[in-house]
């Protein structure tokens, strides 16, 4: 039996700082250009806890965008808001909040792997699974623009685009794990830091 998080799982916090902004300070690291964080459920509870959290010059590299859909267009629909935020000629990689524990050092070797590679999509992987982040050409835009959750999603595109997919093997169990229980982040934590 699972037991869920009370309130929004994304602001529960490990080491005194909310899981969102885990996941927002990896990117922050990996000196991404821009990185947009896509609100919806909570979203005044959420930038709260971001600008709590963050330096000021961390916070300045941040673009917030806010989802109107996220009730009935799920993930699907946070994503186009996200796509329409960027110039149409740039790279777009996209990681769930929920995949907190992600080490800088698989972004970095993603992100390298990518501007190296021909192929439209550049994924990280773990023992040969898919995981996150994964990145997208700019020429993958109307694709992107075009997912439902009623077609699947992200995974459409995905599986469209199987054959012509770089998996990039990073040795990272936090690429893999994300969090929706109290159980999966006790066992996330044991996993990725080697304890309870």
């Amino acid at each position: 039996m699972s037991t869920r998080f009370q309130g929004n799982k994304l602001l529960y916090k490990v080491k005194g700082r909310p899981l969102v902004v885990h996941t927002i300070e990896k990117f922050v690291a990996a000196d991404m250009e821009k990185i947009i964080v896509v609100l919806g459920r909570d979203a005044k509870d959420f930038y709260n806890a971001i600008a709590d959290n963050l330096s000021e010059e961390d916070l300045s590299k941040l673009l917030f965008a806010f989802n109107p859909n996220y009730r009935t267009g799920g993930m699907s629909s946070s994503i186009k808001v996200g796509m329409r935020a960027i110039l149409p000629n740039e790279n777009v990689i996209i990681h769930p909040g929920d995949v907190p524990f992600t080490k800088v050092e698989s972004i970095k070797k993603v992100v390298q792997s990518h501007c190296l590679s021909p192929l439209p999509i550049t994924v990280a992987c773990y023992n040969g699974r898919h995981a996150h982040p994964i990145i997208f050409k700019p020429d993958m835009r109307n694709e992107l623009l075009g997912i439902s959750e009623e077609g699947r999603g992200l995974k459409s595109v995905v599986e469209k685009y199987r054959n012509n997919i770089l998996c990039v093997e990073t040795g990272d169990p936090g690429t893999l794990r994300d969090i929706d229980t109290v159980e999966d982040l006790e066992s996330a934590l044991h996993e990725v830091f080697g304890r309870e």
